[in-house]
């Protein structure tokens, strides 16, 4: 087993070499184009010699290459097989992908009500955050990635547009709002380390405070929001997912503007995948509970 070459790499040549195109491919494997090229530069590094040549402006295997195409193909389709007939006998799961942030705040509470009304589906939850996502279709049927808006085509479906508001403690915020001039002294939480989310709040509200004295920064929403209610300052987030905590009164909103982010939540899938209709009934149950969530922020 030791002399293998990279499995993953290994996909992404084949789908390269099978489509003629890196953009196709990126687009079978959820991929962007520059992670495809990467793949292909290990696998190449790992021979020690071209796998593939351009051929007018199309990817097309070398000699060498060709012959690694036809056994990969063959080996793949042959797990693929095994898949097929392991998943036949357990029909009754779904297994999702998920950001860490959608599966924590929202559909984490909601996963018991989704097992009152379907007790004879299991759902496997993995939850990674990937600075570039990548999907092995042989390991998941749904997952649900973020990014921006323009992601929505075939397989990808807009589950949440993502719209934020500051949040804080209601310790921090006494009369129920805040002045922007008041909320610009109050520690700014960030839940990315780029920082740019405050940026783009700010622009829309039209205002420029100075650098703050002091700031928290953290690299996911769930960690910002627990930092939020024990009042360490002021973060922002999609309402949709703290809505429980903001009718609980543990959040308050203390300056009411809505910011489009120009991103979202999308539910993905593979054609063999939305040919199952065993597997309808999780995705079903979600764009209801999210259209539901949708509904209560109108």
């Amino acid at each position: 087993m030791s002399q293998l070459p990279p499995l993953h790499a290994l996909r992404v040549f084949e789908s390269v070499a099978r489509l003629s195109s890196f953009k196709a491919a990126a687009n079978e494997l959820c991929l962007t184009q520059s992670a495809i090229s990467h793949q292909i530069k290990n696998l190449e590094s790992y021979f020690g010699f071209p796998l593939l040549e351009k051929r007018n402006r199309m990817p097309v295997p070398t000699e060498a290459g060709q012959d690694l195409f036809k056994t990969t193909q063959m080996a793949l389709q042959l797990i693929g097989s095994s898949v097929s007939r392991l998943r036949d006998g357990h029909g009754n799961q779904v297994r999702l992908k998920s950001r860490p942030s959608i599966a924590y705040l929202w559909l984490m509470p909601l996963l018991r009500e989704f097992y009152q009304e379907h007790p004879d589906i299991e759902v496997s939850l993995t939850t990674v955050w990937e600075a570039s996502p990548s999907v092995h279709w042989d390991e998941y049927d749904y997952v649900i990635q973020y990014g921006p808006l323009v992601l929505a085509g075939e397989g990808v479906e807009l589950l949440h547009e993502e719209v934020v508001v500051p949040l804080c403690a209601p310790e921090l915020c006494l009369n129920g709002r805040l002045t922007l001039e008041a909320l610009a002294q109050v520690t700014p939480i960030h839940p990315t380390g780029d920082r740019m989310g405050w940026s783009l709040w700010w622009k829309a509200a039209g205002h420029s405070p100075q650098p703050a004295a002091r700031e928290q920064v953290f690299d996911t929403d769930y960690m910002a929001i627990a930092a939020t209610l024990q009042g360490v300052g002021v973060t922002y987030s999609d309402p949709t997912f703290v809505q429980p905590d903001l009718d609980a009164g543990r959040l308050v909103i203390p300056y009411p503007l809505q910011v489009k982010t120009g991103y979202g939540f999308f539910l993905m899938s593979t054609a063999r995948t939305r040919e199952r209709t065993s597997l309808n009934a999780l995705k079903e149950w979600l764009f209801q509970k999210m259209a539901e969530a949708e509904e209560g922020q109108t």
